[in-house]
């Protein structure tokens, strides 16, 4: 792992007054009980180090371009993602044991590659700290720049596990990528450098992807669960599935909105009419993952405000990061309680120890 970390350029907007407006919602006092996520976010410069983070943090990260969808030939609109998603979760209660920080916007730089190049630089600050990125979209070509970011703090390449309709693996054009090149980006790095290309999408559609795409998933190695999987009674199956193709790797976890059935997201670059439906059998696989706790970043893609009906979808991208929130606050508690037992255990071993002849051994 190199101690060099790429620089932060224009691209990257510390947080300002606007972001800082992002964040306001209904206010019950101060008392720790009704407090609010915009009561308790806090603001960070990547420009400036980031303490090592010793609980779980969650540094959000706006990718606030859309430029990847417009060479794509999608609908546009994602670039306002980022400020719909803080405004969402804004009012959100407390969830203890969990830090939230914003770590500002990137926004489109010369070209999509540029961009991308911003965002790792900016994720792999946040990841050498020990928080977990959180970057909030924005054109999939961010998936991108969450892999490279982590590839390049942890000094490896991180599976890549894909909540979406497309597979994204589109062979990356002479003019350069676009939000359906992410993972073929991913793909070439790990060939370039000798590193296995684990890739797992999950709620595939058909009629989404070409013969071509399904080839390129096949010469990559990938493992593909379409949107039939999602059922209570597979998620064993699905979950085995994505640990065979993960291994033993951390883990880069993509969310593209598209995913969902457009009765659920409609405000997508791409609208799925028979996609995923966000229940109990999509959560269940979604905190088996972060409960892995080989997550190392996370990349919600594709909001599109200007597309939405009655903020559906910004609510259920908002919604997804709660669980997320949540199921690590659920982590630390469960190791608390452990912590608790086996301090029970050493002491009853000592009580047994020295009452065993009725006399203190020592």
């Amino acid at each position: 792992m190199s101690d060099a970390m790429a620089p932060l350029t224009g691209a990257y907007e510390a947080p300002a007054a606007t972001t800082r407006s992002q964040w306001t919602g209904r206010d019950d006092g101060p008392a720790p009980e009704v407090r609010r996520w915009h009561q308790a976010i806090v603001f960070h410069d990547l420009g400036q180090p980031l303490d090592h983070c010793f609980e779980p943090t969650l540094c959000f990260i706006g990718y606030a371009s859309h430029e990847g969808v417009r060479e794509n030939l999608g609908r546009l609109g994602a670039e306002d993602g980022p400020k719909k998603l803080r405004e969402r979760m804004a009012s959100f209660p407390i969830v203890e044991g969990v830090s939230l920080v914003d770590c500002g916007d990137i926004r489109p730089a010369a070209s999509v590659l540029e961009t991308q190049e911003v965002l790792a630089a900016a994720v792999e600050r946040v990841v050498r700290a020990g928080a977990m990125p959180v970057v909030l979209g924005g054109g999939h070509d961010q998936a991108y720049g969450l892999f490279l970011g982590i590839a390049r703090a942890a000094g490896t390449a991180p599976a890549c596990v894909n909540f979406d309709a497309h597979l994204d693996l589109r062979p990356i054009p002479d003019r350069g990528p676009n939000s359906g090149t992410p993972f073929s980006q991913a793909w070439e790095w790990c060939r370039e450098r000798r590193q296995q290309f684990r890739y797992a999408a999950l709620g595939v559609q058909r009629l989404g992807n070409t013969a071509q795409l399904f080839t390129r998933a096949e010469e990559a190695g990938a493992t593909l669960v379409d949107v039939d999987g999602f059922a209570l009674d597979t998620i064993e199956i699905v979950m085995e599935a994505v640990n065979d193709a993960v291994d033993e790797a951390e883990i880069a976890l993509s969310i593209d909105l598209d995913v969902f059935a457009a009765a659920f997201a409609p405000g997508v670059s791409a609208p799925t009419a028979m996609g995923l439906a966000p229940d109990a059998a999509f959560r269940r696989v979604l905190r088996g993952l972060i409960a892995s706790e080989r997550v190392r970043g996370i990349e919600i893609a594709e909001l599109c405000p200007v597309l939405d009906l009655d903020d559906r979808t910004a609510r259920l991208a908002a919604a997804l990061v709660f669980e997320v929130a949540g199921t690590l606050a659920d982590l630390v508690e469960e190791g608390e309680d452990d912590d608790a037992a086996e301090g029970e255990s050493t002491d009853r071993g000592d009580e047994d120890s020295s009452d065993s002849d009725g006399q203190d051994p020592h």
